[in-house]
């Protein structure tokens, strides 16, 4: 019998490593290999325009970066992204998942059209997006009358990083309301019940109920909506169109898209991967920090 069960153990842990082989191997090709690739790259003068050139720097790029004033412009822009739009579409997706988890007629159709941004192109959201706030449209007009310039937002260096964010966050609260959906599925009525019979009010059971069995989810949702918006990229090169990535001037350019420019546009793929790296190194330590604040239990 111990041996009959240990055979069985055995084909199942087999069986597990080769559903997960293929996963594994796109991991390795079209991430490790890649981001190990950059790192050497970081400490080199590369070009593939003229190879005969490349040659070890050492940590030349990132002193080169780091007194470089356009990549400061970015990594800001860049943390004011994150530290905006990940706290706004947690707080939404969570209060619509929370509506959407009621009993009500309908919440299927609400659902879907909540979750669908999230599955249309960004492209396509963009372009949409740039219409509504033309000068003189009525979102501008309207919002002139709380104390906003009547502005074409994505062409005025004062607006055009809110655009961005505004148009994101929007695209983005479908997806994270369908997670914390699940979540709050998993919640026991009967847990439920007993707060209501000890007299807790619907905040109440939100608060101390709710929001810790969620704890999870919420680090899911942060985590992933970090790192997303660390990578921001389709909406910055639709808003720039036929200027140079991140404009208007400048006011929309992040590390990700002064990574592209350096390396794909101007050449300098040691210094485009020195900047990866760095990239790379702030999303760990996000995640990391988020980890210690969300993800162990109390």
């Amino acid at each position: 019998m111990k041996r009959r069960l240990s055979r069985d153990t055995r084909s199942m842990w087999i069986t597990a490593y080769l559903f997960l082989l293929p996963a594994a191997a796109l991991w390795v090709i079209w991430f490790l290999i890649p981001a190990v690739q950059s790192f050497r790259l970081s400490f080199y003068e590369y070009n593939y325009a003229v190879p005969i050139n490349n040659h070890f720097v050492g940590l030349d790029n990132y002193v080169k970066l780091f007194q470089n004033r356009n990549f400061y412009q970015a990594l800001q822009h860049t943390i004011i992204i994150v530290g905006v739009a990940v706290p706004a579409q947690t707080i939404i997706s969570l209060f619509l998942a929370v509506c959407i988890n009621l009993s009500f007629k309908g919440r299927g159709i609400y659902r879907t059209i909540f979750f669908m941004p999230h599955v249309i192109s960004s492209i396509a959201v963009a372009t949409v997006f740039m219409y509504l706030f033309v000068r003189d449209k009525t979102l501008p007009v309207l919002l002139s009358h709380f104390g906003l310039d009547n502005v074409s937002w994505f062409a005025d260096t004062r607006y055009a990083l809110p655009f961005i964010i505004l148009m994101y966050v929007w695209q983005q609260v479908g997806f994270y309301m369908i997670i914390y959906l699940s979540g709050l599925q998993t919640i026991s009525r009967e847990v439920q019940e007993a707060a209501q019979i000890d007299g807790a009010n619907g905040w109440r059971q939100f608060r101390f109920i709710t929001v810790p069995i969620l704890k999870p989810v919420t680090f899911l949702v942060l985590t992933h909506g970090a790192i997303s918006s660390f990578q921001i990229f389709d909406q910055i090169a639709a808003v720039s169109g036929q200027g140079q990535l991140g404009s208007p001037a400048g006011s929309i350019s992040t590390l990700v898209t002064f990574f592209y420019l350096n390396s794909f546009k101007f050449g300098e793929v040691g210094f485009g991967s020195a900047t990866a790296v760095v990239l790379f190194v702030l999303i760990l330590a996000i995640t990391i920090l988020q980890k210690r604040l969300f993800g162990k239990d109390d």
